[in-house]
């Protein structure tokens, strides 16, 4: 399955593309058709147990979307909206999640190592039992409420580098 083909089947209502392999697809609008981020829209979708690496996800809107044990690896997810999302579990190993909303996002038990965080809101969201390894952020990186891997409540990012 392409980008194209899973465009054409959200569109008509299907949701359930749980162990699908996009493995190096690309589902930025911006590469299917003319550039329209309110169009990037795969919110609810349930992606559970997908080949998503090298996906270029960027500024797409993934609310509520179902990603648990996905596999993400070196995934493109820029500026894409996670809020509410499902992701426990995931293989997030050279991720980018720059200036993404991962805000109460379900993160436990995930793989990170080389993760990238800068600027991404992760207000409310859940990392317990998550793996960090060489995980980065900046002072962009919005903690509120976080709850990280080993249990502990953060609410800002000086309390982020002690924790990893």
């Amino acid at each position: 399955m392409d980008g194209e083909e899973l465009y054409r089947r959200y569109a008509a209502l299907e949701r359930d593309f749980s162990g699908v392999d996009l493995s190096g697809a690309v589902l930025s609008i911006a590469d299917i058709c003319d550039y329209d981020p309110t169009q990037n829209v795969l919110s609810d979708i349930d992606l559970s147990g997908a080949n998503l690496s090298r996906a270029c996800l960027a500024y797409v809107n993934l609310t509520g979307a179902n990603l648990s044990g996905a596999d993400l690896t070196k995934a493109e997810l820029g500026c894409a909206d996670l809020s509410n999302a499902n992701l426990r579990g995931a293989n997030l190993e050279m991720t980018d999640f720059t200036a993404v909303n991962l805000t109460n996002a379900d993160l436990r038990e995930t793989q990170m190592s080389l993760t990238i965080f800068d600027r991404a809101d992760l207000t409310g969201a859940n990392l317990s039992d998550a793996f960090f390894q060489g995980v980065s952020g900046d002072d962009g990186t919005l903690f509120r409420n976080t709850i990280m891997p080993d249990g502990a409540i953060i609410n800002d990012v000086s309390n982020w580098v002690d924790s990893r």
